[in-house]
């Protein structure tokens, strides 16, 4: 387990380029004028970073408090906690009646999604930040230990692990992504590599001029992804070759979307990007000055994404004019989840929001 002066360097560390006060004291959330209606609010111990998954009936969500929680989607209340050894951040997994998470205590954890008991639990050398991925009885993940790990979904022996780069650039960002029989991530020294999924072998990568901390997109035979330097990439899928790369000008952190032929992604410095998935020609950029912006949601051609200034914001998809927003008591850093009607997000004034979808 993480002693409390290293847990309280990651979250500095983390925090510093994006000016975030964790400390600062939750208001009561209040909607803006065209904000959606409120349907439920769930209130945790801890900042809610981790964006939502929707299964069985349940919002799956971990929080700072170190706890993993199943919230039941109508009403809002809670189904069961599970405990880990420490904060959370990663977005769950789930799969086959379980949900996957990492720990700061160092953790993967095998939770039951229906009774909240473990599984089983796979310690790594450091704390796990990113979500994991899981397809066909194999869980993928990566820690800060520097290492892609493979496990077994039924009984989490390890099938393989692969070191993601030298002591000086171990540390991994970038969650990783299942492509037919690839895994995809972002390493820290400027490459999106790509492994075999049953043997964790290198099978190709494509060098950046920066850290890949940007989870790729895997939309239309092409794969998406950023760069810190403040490029959007988009290769071909079964070349790698480059098809064109987008100039943000920022760094790049967010995980894109995508709709309707367009990308979406945020870049720092609080813009939200729609860019043209074909050529690349950028379509429109909204600006939330000095903000800091979640990866982007899209549904119903409306575009959703969380920021520091504390809101959730929701665009026109076509002209990037902003329809609404919804103010929370602190920064947003949760990626929103639409489902069946209901936006579900977390914030870090400790609650798990569900409001209600405006239909057009």
């Amino acid at each position: 387990m993480l002693i409390e002066a290293e847990v309280a360097d990651r979250l500095a560390l983390a925090t510093a380029e994006i000016d975030v006060d964790l400390t600062k004291p939750p208001i009561e959330a209040e909607p803006t004028p065209g904000a959606p209606a409120l349907k439920w609010k769930f209130k945790t111990d801890g900042w809610v970073f981790s964006s939502p998954v929707i299964a069985a009936n349940a919002v799956f969500f971990g929080s700072r408090d170190g706890h993993l929680y199943s919230v039941d989607c109508g009403s809002g209340h809670l189904n069961w906690r599970f405990k880990t050894g420490d904060v959370i951040r990663s977005s769950p997994v789930y799969m086959s009646d379980t949900v996957y998470i990492g720990s700061w205590d160092r953790c993967l954890y095998a939770i039951d999604a229906t009774t909240g008991q473990a599984r089983w639990r796979f310690p790594t050398g450091k704390e796990i930040w990113c979500a994991p991925a899981a397809r066909e009885g194999t869980v993928y993940f990566t820690s800060t230990d520097g290492n892609l790990y493979a496990l077994d979904a039924h009984d989490g022996l390890a099938r393989w692990k692969c070191k993601m780069g030298n002591p000086m650039f171990s540390w991994v960002e970038s969650a990783p992504v299942v492509f037919e029989d690839l895994i995809l991530c972002g390493r820290h020294d400027g490459r999106l590599v790509a492994l075999d999924r049953s043997s964790g072998k290198l099978k190709w990568s494509f060098e950046t001029n920066g850290p890949v901390d940007s989870s790729p997109l895997v939309a239309d035979s092409t794969v998406y992804f950023g760069t810190q330097t403040g490029f959007l990439h988009a290769l071909e899928a079964q070349t790698w070759k480059e098809k064109w790369r987008y100039d943000a000008k920022w760094p790049i952190y967010s995980s894109p979307a995508m709709f309707g032929g367009t990308v979406f992604f945020s870049s720092a410095g609080g813009n939200l990007h729609a860019v043209n998935a074909e050529s690349g020609r950028e379509r429109w950029t909204f600006n939330s000055p000095k903000s800091f912006l979640s990866s982007p949601a899209v549904s119903l051609n409306t575009v959703y994404f969380g920021s520091t200034d504390t809101f959730l914001h929701a665009l026109d998809a076509e002209s990037g004019e902003e329809l609404w927003r919804f103010e929370t008591g602190n920064e947003i850093f949760s990626t929103p989840k639409v489902w069946d009607g209901v936006i579900y997000f977390g914030s870090n004034d400790s609650w798990m929001y569900a409001l209600h979808e405006p239909f057009p």
